[in-house]
């Protein structure tokens, strides 16, 4: 927990931009929808040891927790539901 601590105070900056502005940039959904759209791959990198692919993967869900976590602790859902529903402009 004292290390979770750690990385919490170390991301606080980087975690505070992207709520700002995530609504206008569609990042967090976009790493979701890349990380979802590779989790196929990962049985295949597993089975041929493809450890760069399994160590990619990895830290992109731990990225994804790590900001679900500061975001679910800090907006309310109406909020939260904005950083899920951008759209890109023509």
């Amino acid at each position: 927990s004292a290390d979770l601590k750690l990385l919490e105070e170390a991301t606080v900056s980087v975690c505070k931009s992207l709520v700002e502005k995530n609504p206008r940039t569609g990042n967090l959904g976009s790493l979701i929808k890349v990380f979802l759209s590779r989790t196929k791959e990962l049985k295949i990198s597993a089975e041929c040891q493809n450890h760069l692919f399994i160590w990619q993967a990895h830290n992109a869900l731990f990225i994804i927790c790590c900001l679900l976590k500061v975001f679910i602790s800090q907006m309310s859902e109406e909020e939260l539901q904005l950083h899920f529903t951008y759209e890109e402009k023509a």
